[in-house]
């Protein structure tokens, strides 16, 4: 089938533009990225514009049902959201009700007209957002509440702080800063604290704020106890204290024990505190989850609006492309079958006509694997010097973790096979194999860098494993040991 990254350099060079190959050896070069370029938004075009999803969204766009059911829900949670404000009724605010109206009415949303309704529901729905937060009485605790979130949004970080305090260098001060940053906070919860009637838990913040490292570390809760409870109280309050006192079952194996550890006493804090607003100020709590929820409905309209991001708005317009054209050729085998369709019909450049017909043969095939593997399978959709081909696989497990696997071919240091397993969206365990020591030494000595790259993106590195590069089945079971996961065509006569 040929070098798909060869070839993908080779084809613009053999032909002539001229008014029927123009737009597509224009688009062509937009799919020819280098691996420097490569963010998690790139990737993600880079792969969903690949070719290997081509007629499954040319047949979603087809489908009129798909469009009907997903503006359908998309009416509901617009309505169900705009219920809980100040102004709530039964309809959908007046300038919105036209626009979904209208968009109930389309068979595709990537229509000219249905992308500009698109845009201005967005914009439209931005604004009643604004509109209500300007009509919100500012609540006594809001403030002491976003603070509160963000200690809340501190402690599921504790992991992370916790991989970069050991992959990063001592002088960057990571767990100084993280417990610097975390007193700020308790430091002016603290100061709230006689407004909300919750002085009883000073003692156990005064003991927080008195550590020297606010990372995971144990914790004396005997003193905590005693000066809590010591505290002259209601009996309401003391049954109250002593529910709170006790940690959920997800962060202590005894469901009666007492924080024993600082992220422990950290959440505990954090719940008396969310508890206690909720009594006091229960619009506080409930304006801020307006918000979040507002937030995420902003997100599902604005999914639906095509991004100019991979052909762009100003490429689209010097090509003349009308968004039929624009759906076709975003995508790799859309530009491959446009170009190889004008090469068969001029029929003298051979040789490109050949190599587009190997490109789209590999895509075919890297469908084919996607769709018996019941994974998504394709080649690698960057280049950079020193690769000769490579390959990657995604794969979803029953369990919720997610499979990556990285076949590469480099020319200086051969074959390289990489299994990257994600579990709980942040944990992400490491399998290498090299064919030559001289990369597996790199590796390595670098390996540190690696992890610290995994930080920067919010992953927590658990397992490397390095193993030498053996044919690709037995390396497999190195990998899972036993696990059926089924990667790739396995038939047997």
């Amino acid at each position: 089938m040929g070098n798909f990254a060869e070839d993908i350099k080779t084809l613009p060079s053999l032909i002539k533009p001229d008014a029927i190959t123009t737009k597509p050896l224009a688009l062509l070069e937009l799919f020819t990225k280098n691996i420097q370029m490569i963010d998690g938004k790139v990737l993600a075009q880079q792969v969903n514009h690949s070719g290997i999803f081509f007629e499954s969204k040319l047949a979603q766009e087809a489908t009129q049902k798909g469009v009907e059911t997903l503006l359908k829900e998309l009416t509901n949670n617009i309505q169900t959201l705009l219920k809980e404000t100040t102004q709530a009724n039964a309809s959908i605010p007046r300038d919105i009700a036209p626009l979904l109206e209208q968009l109930s009415q389309t068979s595709s949303l990537s229509t000219k007209e249905s992308q500009e309704g698109l845009k201005q529901l967005l914009e439209l729905f931005r604004q009643n957002i604004k509109q209500e937060q300007a009509l919100v009485p500012s609540g006594s605790f809001k403030e002491v509440y976003t603070n509160v979130q963000k200690l809340d949004y501190a402690l599921k970080q504790m992991d992370l702080i916790g991989s970069k305090v050991q992959n990063y260098p001592a002088s960057m001060n990571v767990e100084q800063n993280f417990t610097t940053q975390v007193k700020v906070l308790l430091e002016l919860i603290k100061e709230q604290l006689p407004a909300l009637n919750l002085k009883v838990i000073q003692p156990q913040v005064d003991q927080l704020l008195a550590k020297e490292s606010l990372l995971k570390s144990p914790l004396d809760p005997l003193t905590l106890t005693k000066e809590v409870l010591a505290q002259p109280l209601p009996l309401e309050a003391k049954e109250s204290l002593a529910q709170t006192l006790v940690m959920p079952s997800s962060l202590s194996p005894s469901a009666s024990q007492l924080p024993q550890t600082v992220e422990e006493a950290l959440q505990l804090v954090v719940n008396r505190l969310k508890a206690q607003i909720e009594l006091m100020e229960p619009t506080t709590i409930k304006h801020a989850d307006f918000l979040e929820k507002a937030k995420g409905l902003e997100k599902e309209i604005h999914a639906l609006i095509k991004p100019e991001l991979f052909v762009g708005k100003a490429m689209a317009q010097k090509l003349s492309l009308d968004p039929t054209d624009v759906e076709l050729l975003s995508d790799m085998k859309g530009v491959l079958t446009k170009l190889n369709h004008s090469l068969s019909l001029s029929g003298q450049n051979k040789e490109a006509l050949e190599i587009t017909n190997r490109l789209l043969t590999q895509i075919e095939y890297h469908q084919l694997v996607s769709y018996v593997s019941s994974s998504t399978h394709l080649y690698i959709p960057f280049s950079w010097d020193g690769l000769k081909g490579g390959s990657m696989m995604m794969k979803k497990s029953s369990d919720e973790q997610f499979h990556c696997q990285l076949d590469l071919d480099l020319e200086a240091y051969g074959k390289l096979n990489m299994m990257l397993i994600l579990s709980n969206e942040k944990y992400i365990d490491m399998t290498i194999a090299t064919q030559k020591k001289e990369l597996s030494d790199k590796l390595t000595h670098h390996l540190s860098l690696l992890k610290r790259a995994f930080n920067e993106v919010g992953l927590i590195t658990g397992n490397v494993k390095m193993l030498e590069y053996k044919d690709v089945e037995r390396v497999k079971k190195d990998y899972f040991k036993g696990e059926e996961l089924q990667f790739g065509i396995n038939i047997t006569i």
